[in-house]
């Protein structure tokens, strides 16, 4: 099976912001669909504008055509589209116009199969037109009461008609194996992407899962990657000045994320620090210009509560490492790092119980201490002369 092709739904009605989206995923993105309500609101300039921008990816205009199918498509293969839609339930008539619209130009024509009572009939029809893509389409409406496209994908494929098939309705990173194994040619995605914290990222994901390529490994690469991206970049300087605010660091944690507590203040005790992990034997009491850091996706950890309310009434400062911006804990800290945005939280298979947040925490704080070594110049001997040698 030929490898298949990755299509960007583009729906936003604002100009700069379409043409920014696609910059942003164009090396993973195989045709570029101005959407319907997009090009209703821009027009051919639109078209025109990504033509010159992206000559070589394919330029997919959905104007669901439903009547005078080839006065209407004309202008726009004219104007540079490789493909354009036609409505299925628009009638043999109209979709034999664009398809003649089409060969005129050198280009291709698809029929949307959205609303057709019998798709298979219809494909047929339209294959013998002379049609160059069958779109197996499940509308937001539909999709919103529960459809899905993937049995009409498999019965359209079975046809064995020469045309290439294109599948779209809420198609994500984790139904895109399903489809490719379907039998799509065409994967369609819109919300996946443009809706992620990083369309970049999730656009290369779903690219490496259609190619084949993702593994477990690159899925929590990937996803690590994408919550980092979404990171505010300006915590690594901000977290610095707070450092070096402080007499004395203290940090805390519960479960996974004590551990990622503790493999920070070890390097920042490599790093000239005056550090304590709270609820060792040896931790001193914590004092007036003391700065108290909790790891905490929730920032609602009972424990945790209890000690920055005693570290509040102490006069400490508190910086809290979360998901979210607001918090039992968030609320009370002095200064809140948000580990990229809540929606990235979601249910992630196979990373489960916060794996997402502790990772992306641990690549953060990680990737800290290394610019912070670097900024400093603090030497690799040096850090190793304040390494444990009792062990």
């Amino acid at each position: 099976m030929a490898r298949p092709l990755i299509q960007l739904a583009l729906d936003s009605l604002d100009f700069d912001q379409t043409l920014s989206l696609a910059e942003q995923t164009a090396p993973y993105i195989d045709i570029f669909e101005i959407g319907t309500p997009c090009i209703k609101h821009n027009g051919v300039e639109l078209l025109k504008a990504l033509r010159a921008k992206f000559p070589d990816k394919l330029i997919l205009v959905d104007l669901k055509t439903m009547d005078a199918g080839e006065y209407e498509a004309t202008p726009f293969y004219a104007a540079g589209a490789d493909i354009c839609t036609v409505l299925g339930v628009s009638g043999m008539a109209t979709i034999a116009g664009v398809i003649n619209a089409a060969k005129a130009h050198r280009a291709e024509a698809q029929i949307d199969l959205i609303n057709v009572p019998d798709k298979l009939a219809c494909a047929k029809a339209a294959a013998e037109l002379g049609a160059n893509i069958i779109g197996v389409h499940t509308g937001l409406d539909a999709q919103a009461a529960g459809q899905t496209p993937f049995e009409d994908l498999q019965a359209i494929a079975s046809l064995g008609l020469k045309v290439r098939v294109s599948v779209a309705g809420g198609i994500k990173q984790s139904t895109v194996k399903q489809v490719v194994e379907a039998g799509a040619d065409i994967i369609v995605v819109g919300a996946a992407i443009y809706g992620a914290a990083s369309p970049a990222e999730a656009a290369k994901q779903i690219r490496d899962i259609a190619d084949g390529k993702s593994t477990h490994q690159q899925m929590v690469i990937n996803k690590i990657g994408s919550v980092l991206s979404a990171t505010d970049q300006a915590n690594a300087v901000r977290l610095t000045r707070i450092l070096d605010k402080a007499k004395r660091i203290f940090l805390s944690g519960a479960g996974r994320s004590g551990l990622i507590a503790k493999f920070f203040a070890m390097r920042l005790m490599h790093s000239g620090y005056t550090v304590s992990v709270v609820g060792e034997i040896v931790t001193p009491s914590i004092k007036r210009g003391d700065l108290l850091i909790i790891i905490s996706g929730s920032g609602e950890t009972e424990q945790l509560i209890a000690f920055t309310k005693r570290a509040v009434e102490l006069r400490a400062d508190i910086l809290l490492i979360t998901t979210k911006a607001s918090s039992t804990i968030g609320d009370m800290a002095d200064d809140v790092f948000q580990i990229g945005v809540p929606e990235q939280y979601a249910k992630v298979q196979g990373m489960p119980m916060g794996t997402v947040f502790e990772l992306s925490t641990l690549f953060f704080l990680e990737s800290y201490i290394s610019q912070l070594i670097h900024e400093k110049g603090i030497a690799e001997e040096e850090m190793r002369y304040r390494h444990a040698n009792l062990e």
